[in-house]
This record gives C-alpha cells, structure tokens and sequence, in this order.
C-alpha cells in the first residue's frame, strides 16, 4: 500500500530564509566595535502582517485549511522547523551586525491550495538589524535579460528593490511571452529601509514587487514604537 505523501509539503520551500539571510549581508556595513543594541533590543515582529500573511511558525491546519490526513501531519512540523529557521537566520545576522531579528511570513491559505493551484504559496522573510540601511544588490549592479531571466534594480515606494523574475512562457513556442503580465508567482524581490538606526529588509518570493513594498511600509509602521 503506497505511503500518502503531504501536499503541502512542495508548497514550503525553506529558500526565503536561505535567500533573505544572504542577500541581507550584501551592502551593509559589518560590526567594527562591541556592538551597543542586542537582539532583545530589536524591535519584535508580529505573528501576522495582515489577513493574509501569517508567520510560518504560527501555522496551525485550521490556518491552512487542509483536510487530508498526512498534510494536517505535516503542518506542525512546518510551523516547528520554521520557528528554527528563523533563530538560526538570526544568530547567522547578528554574528556579522552585532544583532538581528528574523521572521518568516506565509500565506497560509495558499499554502493549503498549493496542491489544487499548482503555485507555491507567497511567502516573506523579515530581517532587522542595527546600522544602514546600504545597498540593495544581491545580483550586482546591472540589469540583465537573458533567456526569460530578468533582473533590475528599483525604487519603490520610496524603498531601494532589487527584483528578479522569469518571463511568462508561450505554452506554442516555449519561449518567454511578450507583451503579457508576469504571474506574482515568477517574482523574487528585496526591499529595504531605514529608521531610527535599525536596518530593515524584506525578501520575498511570489509577490509582485508593488507588493512587497507594501509590506515593508505594514512592517515599519506595525513596529513602530
């Protein structure tokens, strides 16, 4: 009898704390001298953005909305190794900025659909640390379209973005489409700002990069003090 296998296990790719944490490192300025804010000091995140973004660590199966029986297995284990992910993200951070704050965020229903959609779900990591905001160029500099791939660097909202994202696909040619929408689902993008001598940075995968600003915005004013 063949063992059933959790769909939702595809939906939740572990890459946005790997590509966050990475990418954040690029362009900020590393600790020269024992630092003066710790981790604690940090502002702390939310355990939702919004009605649609929820942290993965808080996921539970009603969250998700799933019904078989090995994804409601799988669920807790999610939301476990993601609390993990994002201590082990932010002790990463703060070896280099003296102290960090991580936090993933999901779109929990999507996740339950991925199954029905055939689309991972969107999914954000949240990074804060003290210092500049710097630069935002995970991928360098220049602007690059090659086979579908694109990449540029943007300013929006007022945020320094680098986005990257893969053409929508001519199912006739199997070539990159022209003159057509890219799907949210074929985006990454970085967003950063500054205030108050904190850095903060969000990274994202299937969100257009109008909507990652967003959040940015939702994130700096819902840890405000």
């Amino acid at each position: 009898m063949p063992i059933a296998r959790s769909t939702v296990a595809g939906a939740v790719t572990g890459v946005v704390l790997l590509a966050g944490a990475v990418g954040f490192g690029v362009g900020l300025p590393k600790v020269s001298e024992e630092p003066t804010i710790t981790s604690a000091d940090l502002p702390k995140l939310p355990d939702r953005l919004d009605s649609r973004m929820q942290a993965l660590s808080t996921v539970t199966v009603e969250d998700a909305g799933v019904t078989a029986p090995a994804d409601k297995a799988a669920v807790p284990g999610f939301a476990e190794r993601a609390g993990k992910g994002d201590t082990i993200a932010a002790s990463h951070l703060a070896t280099l900025y003296g102290a960090a704050r991580v936090r993933s965020y999901i779109d929990a229903k999507a996740m339950g659909q991925a199954a029905t959609t055939q689309t991972a779900p969107a999914q954000i990591a949240v990074s804060i640390v003290p210092g500049e905001a710097g630069l935002v160029i995970p991928n360098g500099p220049f602007e690059i379209q090659q086979s579908g791939a694109n990449y540029q660097l943007s300013e929006i909202g007022g945020h320094r973005c680098a986005i990257s994202w893969q053409q929508a696909v001519d199912p006739s040619t199997g070539m990159p489409a022209t003159g057509t929408k890219v799907p949210a689902s074929n985006y990454q993008a970085e967003c950063r700002a500054e205030r108050g001598g904190l850095a903060y940075d969000v990274f994202s995968t299937g969100l257009e990069p109008k909507e990652l600003a967003t959040y940015l915005d939702v994130v700096l004013e819902r840890t405000a003090s």
